[in-house]
């Protein structure tokens, strides 16, 4: 699931802003007074929203962990009051911790972007560590929302980390919590071959990301970009709502941005809006093994548009939609209720996008190798 430390970034559903509104047949189940149990609960939003069909029966003679588990889905799981807490502050896009964006890949919990001038950054921690233990309780098994809340605490406060890096033995790592205010957007101008190419790079999907994004990128055309880079490494995702106003950034109105596909029902289209600023300006987005989420959607969206070449790595491969159902014991289900397709009909969550052009970061190499391969395909382009 991507994430970063200090919130939960779903995979998102066209009414994801924190909770959804129960359906009116699962209202007086999970809200009322019945009686039921939190593991009944779970068990009624399955049965009715879960993107596969479920085996009730079977289900029901487990715990409310256990129901979860034997899903197979590390994307469905319980959030205790606590964590749908840091989930709802995670979307106004800050928070104390160490400045990591974390993902988890095959029941690891691997880094996939460090914030600069952060604590982890200070402390040399890099993208492709594995945090395999917060303050010496190993994260195997544990849900990414666990070691999320773990990592995270009041300001001031000090957490140690135990970190795996490929081809070095286990460290450890002591940080001090700050105040992590997450760079939306970042954006300059770069010059190559006489030629203005405007960068823009989105950390995350938060609020106001397609607002932001469409000033910056106004900006750069105004200051002469005749080609555009979008970096969406290692960016988990976030909001879906804002991979739309993103994609509206660069596509025309009412253009396909991506579909949905639920266990029950028709698929469900989003579009973009009004408000395209750079429509004519050769555009080419750079992606990792980090971009997830909304981040596919919009690599997606943009290259089926024929709007964008992708450059550098394959993406993660996490386009679920996910729902957030409030439980009467002050928690909440999060479940994958469907899932998500290119335009074109590419399902994002089997393998990810593969690039147009590949391109990677060599590990010891100061230059940043995918970051010059994308600049030099944004102006060798027509226009660019």
């Amino acid at each position: 699931m991507a994430v970063f430390v200090g919130g939960v970034w779903v995979g998102g559903h066209p009414r994801d802003t924190g909770l959804l509104e129960l359906p009116e047949r699962l209202r007086d189940a999970l809200l009322g007074s019945s009686g039921e149990t939190v593991a009944q609960q779970v068990l009624d939003v399955l049965e009715d929203d879960y993107y596969r069909d479920v085996d009730r029966g079977r289900l029901d003679r487990a715990s409310v962990e256990q129901i979860l588990k034997s899903l197979d889905d590390p994307y469905t799981y319980y959030l205790s009051p606590e964590s749908l807490t840091e989930f709802r502050a995670s979307l106004d896009g800050a928070y104390f911790g160490v400045g990591l964006q974390v993902a988890q890949r095959d029941g690891d919990v691997v880094v996939t972007g460090v914030f600069e001038d952060s604590p982890a950054k200070k402390a040399g921690i890099l993208s492709g560590d594995r945090i395999v233990a917060v303050n010496g309780t190993s994260t195997a098994g544990q849900a990414l929302d666990v070691t999320v809340a773990r990592i995270k605490g009041p300001k001031g406060t000090t957490v140690r980390l135990g970190l795996a890096r490929p081809g070095a033995a286990r460290f450890e790592r002591t940080l001090i919590r700050e105040r992590i205010k997450i760079p939306v957007v970042a954006s300059r101008i770069e010059r190559r071959a006489g030629k203005s190419i405007g960068y823009a790079r989105l950390s995350q999907f938060t609020r106001g990301a397609g607002k932001t994004l469409g000033e910056r990128v106004k900006a750069l055309a105004d200051q002469g970009a005749t080609a555009l880079v979008l970096d969406l490494r290692g960016d988990p995702g976030g909001l879906v709502d804002e991979a739309v106003g993103v994609s509206s950034v660069f596509l025309r109105e009412g253009t396909p941005v991506v579909r949905t596909q639920r266990r029950k029902g028709k698929p469900t289209t989003l579009s973009t809006g009004d408000g395209a600023v750079a429509t004519e300006l050769p555009l080419v987005v750079l992606v990792d093994q980090g971009s997830a989420s909304a981040s596919e959607i919009v690599a997606g969206a943009l290259r089926d548009a024929g709007r964008a070449r992708l450059v550098g790595t394959r993406t993660f491969g996490k386009a679920l939609v996910q729902s957030t159902i409030a439980l009467r014991d002050g928690g909440a289900l999060k479940l994958t209720t469907a899932t998500y397709l290119t335009p074109s009909g590419t399902n994002l969550a089997k393998a990810g996008l593969k690039p147009d052009i590949r391109a990677q970061d060599l590990p010891r190499s100061p230059a940043d190798e995918a970051l010059e391969r994308a600049l030099a395909v944004a102006s060798a382009r027509p226009g660019g």
